[in-house]
């Protein structure tokens, strides 16, 4: 059987119901996963974590997301984004070739810097509003 529900937020029922399908038939546990997107078309895959999360990176889970991501046309960057809510900063682990031509490993970036390499990879400019933001 696969593990047991961690977070206790959501429906429950069906991933109980999913853990009797058997081994074989395994499903990821993802905390909150987004496609980023611009007009229609994914340009990024994002798995957001708590700043206090562990991550086995290897794990079949993320290999699965990476596979998904590189495996698209054309091929997606796919990261996992630690965040921090108090302060708002994320800490970016690139899991493939795209992710690395866009945030270096484990560099933390305020959240302007971050808001800003998500427009540019839609080829956008950062919304005056957004800008704001502050890097606390």
């Amino acid at each position: 059987m696969s593990s047991l529900e961690r977070t206790g937020w959501r429906d429950e029922r069906i991933s109980r119901r999913h853990r009797e399908y058997g081994f074989n038939c395994p499903a990821a546990d993802l905390d909150f996963v987004a496609v980023e997107y611009n007009y229609a078309k994914p340009v990024a895959l994002v798995e957001y974590k708590l700043h206090t999360a562990t991550v086995n990176y290897s794990h079949p889970t993320y290999r699965a997301q990476n596979h998904l991501a590189s495996n698209h046309n054309p091929p997606l960057p796919y990261f996992i984004a630690f965040y921090w809510p108090d302060i708002w900063a994320y800490r970016v682990v690139p899991m493939n070739d795209q992710a690395r031509s866009w945030f270096v490993k484990d560099r933390v970036y305020t959240e302007r810097e971050y808001v800003k390499k998500l427009y540019q990879m839609r080829d956008q400019v950062i919304a005056a509003e957004v800008e704001k933001l502050s890097d606390t």
